[in-house]
């Protein structure tokens, strides 16, 4: 893909692990159920559906499900709102699917204002000190992952992940992730119940954590 020079790029999307049949989730069927108009169906790429995998884009949304996971990811810039609803309404009317776990999800491709800058991040992230009395060249920040537990429900986490982007120039890569275990019994309402509730919260509490880092790092030059 090529970069796009000076512009942030945000996408959202929502993870579901279980156990599906990927045959059902075609565009038609989500026209049919009310989930999403006709118009856009009708205008929708579909790159497979088959019983290992379905896979379609339409112009808000791209749907991706196998046999152990549902994805359904937001377009890059396009509101976050309607993937919640979508995603919603789908296991509304999918109520007995077996659901073992979900991911809420943000990304984002933010460019810094010169070359310098973009460095500055990386080494303020990951100093480099101890790299170079052992390695040529400049040691530089390939990825970093920092996980921490939240404080509820039991078992949730909160994750981010950083690297250099592939998208934009003198870019830097945000990834967070909410991860959040089904409950012992009704995992699917208890987990839909999260993501009506979460779902606002964790892409501005995201982007909070993403602007931190990145103010943080500037400053603590």
């Amino acid at each position: 893909m090529a970069e796009r020079a000076s512009e942030i790029i945000s996408s959202s999307n929502i993870v579901l692990l279980g156990s599906f049949n990927p045959k059902i989730f075609q565009p038609e069927w989500f026209a049919r159920q009310g989930l999403l108009p006709q118009a856009e169906v009708d205008a929708a790429e579909v790159k497979v559906i088959a019983q290992p995998i379905s896979h379609f884009e339409t112009e808000r949304f791209t749907v991706f499900v196998t046999e152990q996971q549902f994805i359904a990811a937001s377009k890059p810039d396009a509101s976050p709102a309607p993937l919640r609803d979508l995603v919603s309404g789908t296991f509304f009317i999918l109520e007995h699917t077996p659901v073992t776990a979900m991911g809420l999800n943000r990304q984002m491709h933010i460019p810094m204002e010169s070359e310098a800058e973009w460095h500055q991040i990386g080494d303020m992230l990951a100093p480099k000190d101890c790299w170079k009395e052992v390695l040529e060249g400049r040691p530089g920040l390939l990825t970093m992952t920092i996980l921490t537990n939240k404080s509820e429900p039991q078992g949730a986490q909160f994750r981010i992940k950083v690297e250099p982007s592939t998208q934009v120039t003198n870019g830097v890569y945000f990834e967070t992730n909410e991860h959040y275990p089904g409950a012992e019994k009704e995992s699917l309402q208890s987990l839909m119940e999260i993501l009506n509730r979460r779902w606002e919260e964790a892409q501005n509490e995201a982007e909070r954590v993403i602007r931190h880092v990145l103010s943080w790092a500037k400053r603590a030059k």
